[in-house]
């Protein structure tokens, strides 16, 4: 009986010990505040690295935050949050008016997955003459491609030929779609495809188009990068460890898009994955080329932009880093 409770005195000692341990390794984590400014499938890989946990091998615990209508470069600069999941394209944008504070770090994938969505009646993209076009906010990604598109591909001047009306976010697109608010939106993937099921036509597709900017990647302030380049390697690790997961494990992906891109159905969320998974890079570095592309669409309406160096806007080190596998 003696030996019984000593045996059972020295399994409480050890599992209090562990109990403590695994307390202080986790009030010792570092927290992270990011941002993030969309719904869609090329999030994916931020929820699966929120969902899953994953900073925590890298001692992180990441807190999402969904930006909706909040501009997300005010958060960042407010110091609300210290990273942003979104569109390099904006960071690209502020760049060209000279904001030069902020920087690309990683980029999951340069393609967008945006088209044109249109009442089934319009049957070709000069049919949208004289219609009305619902878009994100003025300056936006989506705002910007569009006028880019309509007027280098498709004869169309944006100011006369059309008008573009602001929605603000993209999950507002095709509600208004769907009431006959507009004529026609710019919808991301897979809202263009619900669209499609739901007897709407795709008139315009951007990736048939080959347009490619930077579209969602993890942005941070300069500032940021300096004080913390440990923290900023380890951060661009985890996404870099979500990507792997979201590459090769389908069904917890799926699990995770369900639960962000809620009212999509089972065989939608399917064709988002796989569109998104085959045009996610391993290693997210940030596209030089891609960063050259959107500074010459934005060069039409700001002409300094030509005079930029896509190379200062992004930092490809912390990447480079990871796939070397220096990351302590």
């Amino acid at each position: 009986m003696r030996y019984k409770i000593l045996f059972s005195g020295l399994l409480f000692c050890i599992e209090f010990l562990a109990f403590v341990s695994l307390s202080c390794a986790a009030s010792g984590s570092q927290k992270l505040k990011i941002i993030y400014a969309a719904i869609s499938g090329a999030y994916t890989p931020f929820w699966i690295a929120v969902e899953e946990s994953l900073g925590r091998k890298y001692n992180l615990e990441l807190e999402s935050i969904y930006a909706g209508r909040t501009n997300a470069n005010l958060i960042l600069a407010s110091g609300e949050a210290q990273y942003s999941v979104g569109a390099g394209f904006g960071t690209v944008q502020s760049y060209a008016l000279g904001d030069k504070n902020r920087i690309i770090i990683a980029s999951f994938a340069n393609t967008t997955g945006l088209s044109v969505v249109s009442k089934p009646q319009i049957t070709k993209a000069a049919d949208l003459r004289g219609k009305i076009i619902g878009s994100d906010r003025p300056g936006g990604l989506a705002d910007t491609l569009l006028r880019s598109v309509l007027k280098s591909r498709l004869s169309l001047d944006p100011t006369r030929d059309v008008k573009i009306v602001p929605l603000g976010e993209s999950a507002n697109m095709l509600p208004a779609l769907e009431k006959g608010v507009v004529d026609a939106a710019i919808l991301a993937t897979p809202a263009r495809w619900m669209a499609r099921k739901m007897g709407f036509r795709e008139l315009v597709d951007f990736d048939q188009l080959g347009v490619q900017v930077p579209y969602v990647g993890i942005l941070t302030l300069k500032a940021t990068v300096k004080k913390s380049p440990d923290t900023t390697v380890k951060f661009v690790a985890t996404l870099t460890d979500a990507i792997q997961v979201f590459k090769t494990d389908k069904e917890k992906s799926l699990l995770v898009m369900k639960k962000y891109l809620r009212g999509t159905s089972d065989e939608i969320l399917g064709e988002t994955y796989g569109y998104f998974t085959s045009r996610t890079q391993k290693f997210p570095y940030p596209s030089i080329e891609a960063i050259k592309t959107a500074l010459d669409m934005l060069s039409d309406q700001y002409p300094q932009a030509k005079s930029v160096d896509p190379h200062e806007l992004a930092d490809l080190s912390f990447v480079k880093q990871v796939e070397s596998g220096g990351v302590r």
